[in-house]
């Protein structure tokens, strides 16, 4: 390839990084990504400003994953109950008891940590296939093994209606009981 067409790929692809870095960026650090995108102007070199816009994204998706993980408590609660809806799934006769735990349980993480509530219906749905590949227990799912996935749908669900009712909620005073 010719040196000018290198130049033109590099920032072609350099532009593209960079729109991907501010769509994955949290709100409170956009500006920052925008200074980021900003200082690029001034790099003459294609490959240096493609080097650059990697390392945007580096950082974007390193952001992005600290802010997703950050709540611990709620993680842990919606893996137990996770895991706790899979094994009543194994041992149960019909689906009817798991499809009601995920939508319950999608409802309490949703309505608890509305803030990226989608997080809790991969938690919740992919808690069954983890427990049956770390177990090798196949259970009912042994003859169409990709039914272990239908519990996205409960727990989808019950996160939509979890969000629903924490925005409800926000209608209704909340005074203390008792005064």
């Amino acid at each position: 390839m010719r040196p000018d067409m290198q130049d033109v790929l590099a920032n072609t692809v350099a532009r593209c990084l960079n729109h991907l870095m501010l769509i994955l960026l949290p709100t409170a650090r956009r500006a920052w990504g925008r200074a980021l995108v900003a200082e690029q102007h001034d790099i003459t070199k294609g490959r240096e400003r493609l080097t650059w816009a990697a390392g945007g994204i580096l950082m974007s998706v390193n952001e992005l994953m600290r802010t997703l993980f950050s709540d611990r408590p709620a993680w842990v609660a919606g893996l137990v109950l996770g895991i706790a809806s899979a094994l009543v799934d194994l041992h149960s006769s019909t689906r009817w008891p798991y499809v009601i735990l995920l939508f319950a349980f999608g409802v309490i993480l949703a309505s608890w940590r509305p803030k990226w509530a989608w997080r809790w219906t991969f938690l919740l749905a992919l808690s069954l296939p983890a427990v049956v590949l770390v177990t090798n227990n196949w259970g009912p799912y042994l003859v169409d093994r990709f039914d272990v996935f239908y519990g996205l749908v409960p727990a989808t669900l019950g996160a939509v209606a979890g969000v629903m009712l924490r925005r409800v909620s926000r209608w209704f005073p909340h005074e203390p009981i008792g005064h």
